[in-house]
């Protein structure tokens, strides 16, 4: 049975509608596995706030970081947990890729009317990353009512615009890495470190080496989907190239990530290849 042939509109909500399928089952399962759903958000709220707790003691000693003060910090942190769950819950798909390689199922994904990635991306709804999400949110909103911030529609706008950069970032980075997959066995072994990088872009990049810096912002950008969108919304006199900088950068990682992607699969030649 040949897929039934649709202009670019119809495809789009073809793929939108069945997401929401996908999203449906997602959310289904949260409710049906209420104590893992549970256990997941007490986690979240535990990682997030073992790491406040380290930032109190910080500055109980000293009372600034690199020119930014205790709640524009915890408005960092927030924005970065909450780009990384973001990433987390939605776009988990590098991490499942090298096993449907494996044991096959990327066979079975390659003979249905819809994109093999789109799949996987469908499949890959991380019941872990809730807590880290929601926790990040809150985060967001207590420091910056507690550093009387003024939000403009705009400014709005440009948080969820960065929130969803940060996330489509590490899902590029991520997809770049596991699409190795093709190539060698084996990339577990670097793509966890690669994934420990973001811990970085929680904090002042001024703080860190230029070499480090220049790794978080030119080679894995984590840093333009996180310290960049935090700096502008508090700074934004001197980050004014982020309004733009930052989707852009976006699209331009992406659009290799999706390159490199096409690239690998067309070399896959079955699991017996």
């Amino acid at each position: 049975m040949k897929a039934p042939k649709r202009n670019a509109v119809q495809q789009a909500g073809f793929l939108l509608g069945m997401y929401g399928q996908f999203l449906k089952i997602y959310l289904k399962t949260l409710v049906e596995y209420r104590a893992d759903t549970l256990i997941a958000i007490v986690a979240g709220i535990i990682a997030q706030g073992s790491t406040l707790a380290f930032l109190t003691v910080i500055f109980s000693r000293i009372p600034a970081l690199a020119g930014w003060d205790f709640y524009e910090l915890v408005f960092l942190f927030g924005l970065a947990a909450a780009g990384r769950a973001l990433n987390q819950t939605f776009l988990n798909a590098p991490f499942l890729i090298t096993g449907y390689i494996r044991y096959g199922k990327l066979d079975m994904m390659m003979v249905r009317p819809v994109g093999v990635l789109f799949q996987s991306i469908g499949y890959g709804q991380e019941l872990n990353g809730v807590g880290q999400l929601c926790t990040g949110l809150v985060i967001m909103v207590y420091s910056a009512l507690k550093l009387d911030m003024t939000w403009s529609y705009g400014q709005v706008g440009f948080a969820i615009l960065a929130l969803l950069c940060s996330a489509l970032i590490q899902f590029a980075i991520l997809l770049t890495i596991s699409v190795l997959t093709f190539w060698v066995h084996e990339v577990r072994s670097l793509i966890f470190p690669v994934t420990w990088l973001y811990d970085f872009a929680r904090y002042p990049l001024q703080i860190f080496h230029p070499v480090l810096r220049g790794l978080l912002t030119y080679v894995f950008p984590y840093a333009i989907g996180s310290f960049y969108p935090a700096a502008y919304l508090l700074h934004h006199e001197r980050y004014e190239w982020a309004l733009w900088g930052v989707p852009l950068v976006t699209l331009a990682v992406l659009g290799v990530a999706l390159w490199i992607w096409s690239l690998g699969l067309r070399r896959y030649a079955g699991v017996a290849g």
